[in-house]
C-alpha cells in the first residue's frame, strides 16, 4: 500500500499541486461549478502567467468525474491578448448558450467581450501563486516543511527554473541554494517583464515600420498639430479623427502609443468593455464622459477606443437589449459630436471587424477616415527586426531570414524576438541569427509536384481573370515557403483591382465569382480532381464565392426575388442556406454555373493556362508586362499562320 502511495505522490508534481491549487480556488468562488453543478464564468489568469500554465488543471477541474453531466455538456475556451474576438463571439453562438458547464479562460489584459460579459455569472481572477501556497505543495509533495523566507526567496526566480530546482528528494534549502549557484538573478517572472515592450515610451510613429497609409496620415497629423499649436491653422482644419482595422497583431494600439509621441501628445486608451466594467449604464456613461473630458483637458490628445465594433450598431440590436445598446452608442456619438468642444482631441479607433460599426460612427466629422493596416511586406518585416533587436545584427544578416517571416505580423516578430533574446540570455551571450532562426516557426519549401499544383491553380485565376476582364490585373505569385501552421498564409496569389465605385451589376459579380472559382476549375481540367487549398477559411476562394453568391439572393435583388434581407455576416448568411431551400438552391446553381463556366473558358485556352503556370513555376511570378508580352506573342504567331 505505502508503495503504491509513493508512486502515485511523484506522478503528482510540485508544479500540478500549485496551479491545481490555484485553480480550485477559483472555481470555489462559484460554488455551484465547484461542486460539480451547472454554471458560466469567465476566468482571468495573473499577470505574467501564460494561459498554457493552467489549462491542464481548469480542464480537469472542469471535467471532474460527476457522471452527471455528459462531455457534450461541457465547453472551454480561450481569449488571448492577440486573439480574435470574433472567434468567441461564434463560440458563444455555437456552445456558451447550450452548454451547462462553461469556462472562459482569459490571458491577463484581455477585455471581456460586453455579451461574454452579460451571458456569464461572473468574472474570476485567478491569483497568483504566493508563499502560502508554495508552502502547502513543499509539504503535500515533498514531503518537506518550507519557511516564509524560504517561499519568498524561491518565488523570487522565473518559475521555468523553480520547477527545475524542486524535485522530489531535495530540501526547500537544497533547491534555493541550486538556484542560487547558478547565477541566475533574482527577478521577476520573464512573461512578466516581457509587458515592458508595451510600455508607452516606445518609439515614434517616424521611426515605425510596416503601416503603410496609416503612417502617412498620423505624420501629417503631427505636423497639423505644430501648426495649429503655433496658431497658423485652426482646429477645423485637422482631421478629428480616423478608424484602423487589420488583422490581430498588426500593432493598432502600438500605432496610437507611437502617434501620440509623434505628435507630442497626451494618450488616453479605452474601450466599452472598459466602461463597462465601471458597472451598470449611469456608471458606463460616466466612465465614458470622464475619459473624454480628461482628453480635453489634457490636449492635445489622443483619445484611442480599441475594438471600436463592440458598440454594434443599431440596426441590429435585439429587443433584449436594445434600449440599453442604443443609449451607449447615443451617447458615444454626442461625445464624438463634442457638444461640450472637442478642440485638441483625435479619436483614434481600432477594429478587426467594420462592418459591425454603426454607419452612424463613421459618420463625416467623427471617424470619417479609414485605413486598413495590412500585413507587413518583406522589407518591412527586415526593418521591423532591425529595430526589435536594436541593430545587434545588421540587415543584410536579417535579410537572410526575412522570408521565414512572411505572414508575420507586428506582434509576432515580437514575440519571436523576445524568445530569442531569452535564449540568448540563457546561453549568457549576445544575441546571434541562430537564436532569431531558432525562435520563428517551421517553414515548409514549396517544390516539385506542390509547386505545380500552386502555379496551376493560380494560372486559371490569373487566365479567367483576363479573360473576363474582371479588373486591372496586378500580378501573380508563388512563395518560395509557408509558414507551418499559419492561419495568414499564403502558398499563392492572383490579383486583380477594380475601381472602388462604378456601376456593378449581376453579371460584374458572376464574373467574380468565376474569377474565385478559376483556381479549381484549373486543377480539375489538369488532374481531374481539386485540393483543399480553396476553401477551409473564412478567407478562401470558396467562402467569398459562396458569401457573394448569397448576398446577390438576399440583398443585392439579384436573384430570384428582389426579396431584401439585412444579414451580412457569414453566420448569418450560413443560417439562411440552412432554414431556406429556395435560398440554397439558387446559390448552389450560381456556384456551379460559374464553376463549369471557369473550366469552359481554361479548356478554350489551355494553351495559355500552361505557358502561365510555367511562368510561375519558373519565376515564381507573373506579371502585367509579362502578360501583355505573352499575348502580344500569341497573337503575332496566330497572324504569321494565316
Amino acid at each position: 500500500m505505502s508503495r503504491t502511495k509513493k508512486q502515485t505522490r511523484k506522478q503528482f508534481s510540485l508544479h500540478a499541486h500549485v496551479f491545481t491549487s490555484l485553480v480550485k480556488r477559483a472555481f470555489r468562488e462559484h460554488s455551484l461549478l465547484a461542486a460539480g453543478g451547472p454554471g458560466f464564468v469567465a476566468m482571468v489568469t495573473p499577470k505574467g502567467y501564460a494561459l498554457s500554465e493552467f489549462q491542464k488543471h481548469v480542464v480537469d477541474e472542469l471535467y471532474g468525474d460527476d457522471p452527471f453531466f455528459r462531455r457534450d455538456d461541457i465547453h472551454l475556451a480561450f481569449m488571448k491578448l492577440q486573439g480574435n474576438q470574433s472567434d468567441i463571439m461564434d463560440d458563444y453562438t455555437t456552445h456558451f448558450q447550450t452548454k451547462l458547464r462553461v469556462v472562459i479562460l482569459l490571458e491577463h489584459g484581455v477585455e471581456v467581450p460586453p455579451l461574454i460579459n452579460l451571458a456569464c455569472d461572473g468574472v474570476i481572477e485567478i491569483a497568483p501563486i504566493k508563499a502560502i501556497d508554495l508552502k502547502a505543495a513543499s509539504m503535500a509533495v515533498l514531503r518537506k516543511p518550507m519557511s516564509d523566507e524560504q517561499a519568498a526567496a524561491l518565488l523570487s526566480y522565473p518559475r521555468e527554473y523553480l520547477w527545475a530546482a524542486l524535485r522530489d528528494g531535495r530540501s526547500p534549502g537544497n533547491a534555493l541554494q541550486r538556484l542560487r549557484n547558478t547565477t541566475i538573478p533574482a527577478q521577476q517572472n520573464e512573461a512578466a517583464t516581457d509587458s515592458s515592450d508595451h510600455q508607452s515610451d516606445g518609439p515614434r510613429l517616424s521611426e515605425m515600420h510596416g503601416y503603410g497609409p496609416a503612417k502617412d496620415w498620423g505624420l501629417e497629423l503631427s505636423q497639423d498639430i505644430r501648426d495649429w499649436k503655433a496658431g497658423s491653422i485652426t482646429w477645423n482644419e485637422i482631421d478629428r479623427g480616423i478608424l484602423l482595422s487589420g488583422p490581430p497583431g498588426v500593432g493598432k494600439t502600438i500605432f496610437a502609443k507611437a502617434l501620440a509621441k509623434e505628435c507630442e501628445a497626451h494618450l488616453i486608451a479605452s474601450s466599452l468593455g472598459k466602461w463597462q466594467s465601471e458597472g451598470h449604464l449611469g456608471d458606463l456613461l460616466k466612465a465614458m464622459r470622464k475619459d473624454f473630458k480628461n482628453a480635453r483637458l489634457h490636449s492635445p490628445c489622443i483619445l484611442f477606443i480599441d475594438e471600436i465594433d463592440a458598440f454594434g450598431s443599431r440596426d441590429a440590436f435585439s429587443n433584449d437589449n436594445k434600449n440599453y445598446s442604443v443609449q451607449v452608442v447615443n451617447a458615444f456619438l454626442e461625445f464624438l459630436d463634442g457638444i461640450d468642444g472637442r478642440e485638441g482631441v483625435i479619436i483614434v479607433g481600432a477594429s478587426n471587424n467594420v462592418d459591425g460599426i454603426d454607419p452612424a460612427i463613421l459618420r463625416s466629422g467623427r471617424l470619417d477616415r479609414h485605413v486598413d493596416i495590412p500585413l507587413p511586406s518583406l522589407a518591412e518585416r527586415v526593418a521591423i527586426l532591425s529595430q526589435l533587436i536594436q541593430g545587434i545584427l545588421p540587415v543584410t544578416h536579417l535579410d537572410l531570414i526575412g522570408p521565414s517571416t512572411q505572414g508575420m505580423t507586428g506582434a509576432d516578430l515580437a514575440k519571436a524576438v523576445r524568445d530569442a533574446k531569452r535564449l540568448a540570455r540563457r546561453n549568457r551571450r549576445q544575441l546571434t541569427l541562430e537564436d532569431l532562426k531558432a525562435s520563428l516557426p517551421p517553414t515548409f519549401k514549396i517544390v516539385g509536384e506542390h509547386r505545380r499544383s500552386i502555379a496551376i491553380h493560380e494560372a486559371g485565376h490569373t487566365l479567367v481573370g483576363l479573360k473576363l476582364r474582371t479588373g486591372r490585373f496586378l500580378g501573380s505569385f508563388i512563395a518560395d515557403q509557408i509558414v507551418v501552421d499559419s492561419a495568414t498564409q499564403q502558398g499563392g496569389g492572383a490579383y486583380f483591382e477594380n475601381p472602388r465605385y462604378g456601376r456593378r451589376d449581376r453579371q460584374f459579380f458572376l464574373d467574380q465569382i468565376a474569377l474565385l472559382l478559376a483556381g479549381i476549375a484549373a486543377e480539375k481540367i489538369c488532374f481531374g480532381d481539386i485540393s483543399e487549398g480553396a476553401g477551409g477559411e473564412k478567407s478562401s476562394d470558396l467562402a467569398s464565392a459562396t458569401r457573394i453568391a448569397t448576398l446577390m439572393e438576399t440583398s443585392m435583388g439579384m436573384g430570384v426575388s428582389l426579396a431584401y434581407s439585412p444579414v451580412k455576416e457569414d453566420s448569418e448568411l450560413d443560417e439562411v442556406r440552412r432554414t431556406d431551400p429556395a435560398v440554397t438552391a439558387a446559390v448552389s446553381d450560381t456556384l456551379t454555373q460559374q464553376f463549369e463556366r471557369a473550366i469552359d473558358t481554361l479548356t478554350q485556352h489551355r494553351s495559355l493556362l500552361n505557358l502561365v503556370a510555367d511562368a510561375l513555376d519558373e519565376n515564381g511570378y507573373f506579371t502585367p508586362q509579362a502578360a501583355h508580352e505573352l499575348f502580344q506573342t500569341i497573337r503575332d504567331d496566330a497572324q504569321s499562320l494565316t
